[in-house]
């Protein structure tokens, strides 16, 4: 393992989630207060997208069924990614891990 992949799968996407969490954070301020469950839905939007590998888009329905299943699937995508964000943590503690044991 080369300290490029270590930089490609530690440090760039932990860097990210931490960009991502004080963004979403700061936008998320009511009166001074982050409303958590907004703030832990948006912060899972970038993460859990990409792994639902499937957009739910009706056949043969209106406008607003195909804008309601689209919202749908932004909803699920988020719980998805709030629910995969340790995983990659987790991963990327353990390549850091395996990068310092292998030196």
């Amino acid at each position: 393992m080369t300290i490029e992949d270590v930089i490609k799968k530690t440090i760039l996407p932990l860097a990210f989630m931490v960009f991502w969490f004080w963004m979403t954070k700061t936008i998320m301020k009511v009166s001074g207060q982050t409303d958590l469950f907004w703030w832990l839905f948006l912060s899972g939007l970038p993460f859990g997208i990409h792994k639902m590998r499937l957009i739910l888009i009706p056949q043969g329905m209106d406008t607003t069924a195909t804008l309601g299943m689209a919202a749908l699937s932004v909803i699920i995508g988020s719980l998805i990614g709030s629910f995969m964000i340790p995983v990659y943590v987790v991963r990327a503690l353990y390549v850091l891990i395996r990068y310092i044991v292998g030196k």
